[in-house]
């Protein structure tokens, strides 16, 4: 079992869905939530030693209760934390998932896997994780294009540009794009991140130093967004971070808005699903 700690990003304001926590909502085929459906595809693969959630001040403790009700049913033993995800006084919105990151950046202390809570990743990239990194490296999962759109709607994906030896040197943070503007090798050579990582905690460092010096630069400003895609660049650019690309073939899935929801349902419906009974995430011995 590959034992690591896990990074949930479940900070946002959900002003897409109706303020509710995206990571509540159910999606699963008995019902299950975001989080309990991404702790049912890891769990014959990765033992989490400890799960952290970097959340708002809004939702936090609903999210906090979600996460140790499942803990309890699949009697994870994994140390449980979160932090709060501060929202400057002049501002409706808080810096962006970089901010997040960096508020983080002391809870972290041993490799973690960095997840969207509310994206779905897939059992297999789970086990290729598991089969593949190396714990004392950084990769980031990239994700065929034409696996990560599910439907005609647009999307923004982060193009992942890589050398020879699969270490990434950018990822192209591009908006709007939609599946038919891309031929069939396209959607299936293209690799893209949905912000899946496995990092080395001074990773976090390092952007939180970004994060510092961003805001200074920035001052009081109420748009602008300190978005991971570009944090991640600066670190690539100036040689402070190797990033390896894993590679998977899974779909993934993910909920932006309401209407996602009977999407995601039917794909979940139609993988293999163990029944609660079967499921044990206890640590092996």
């Amino acid at each position: 079992m590959f034992e690591i700690n896990l990074l949930f990003m479940a900070a946002g304001l959900s002003s897409r869905f109706g303020g509710e926590p995206k990571i509540l909502c159910n999606v699963g085929p008995n019902n299950e939530t975001m989080f309990e459906m991404n702790m049912i595809q890891m769990n014959k693969y990765i033992y989490p030693k400890k799960i952290h959630l970097i959340c708002n001040v809004k939702t936090c403790d609903k999210i906090m209760k979600e996460v140790n009700r499942v803990c309890e049913k699949y009697k994870i033993a994994a140390e449980i934390s979160y932090n709060i995800q501060e929202t400057p006084s002049f501002r409706e919105k808080p810096w962006g998932t970089a901010d997040a990151l960096a508020s983080a950046h002391k809870h972290m202390d041993d490799s973690f896997i960095l997840l969207n809570s509310d994206d779905l990743y897939g059992e297999h990239t789970f086990e290729l994780i598991s089969e593949k990194c190396n714990k004392a490296r950084n990769y980031i999962v990239g994700f065929k294009l034409g696996n990560t759109l599910i439907n005609e709607e647009k999307a923004n994906r982060g193009f992942i540009s890589m050398d020879e030896s699969n270490h990434i040197n950018m990822i192209h943070e591009t908006l709007n794009i939609e599946k038919s503007n891309y031929t069939e090798n396209e959607l299936n050579s293209q690799y893209v991140s949905v912000n899946l990582f496995l990092l080395q905690p001074e990773v976090l460092g390092k952007i939180s130093e970004l994060m510092d010096y961003w805001m200074i630069k920035i001052g009081r400003n109420i748009y602008c967004e300190a978005m991971l895609p570009t944090f991640i660049n600066s670190l690539l650019y100036s040689k402070s971070l190797e990033l390896d690309l894993l590679m998977t073939d899974a779909k993934w899935c993910g909920v932006t808005f309401k209407e996602d929801i009977p999407l995601v349902k039917s794909i979940l419906s139609s993988l293999p699903l163990p029944p609660s009974s079967t499921i044990d995430l206890k640590k092996s011995t």
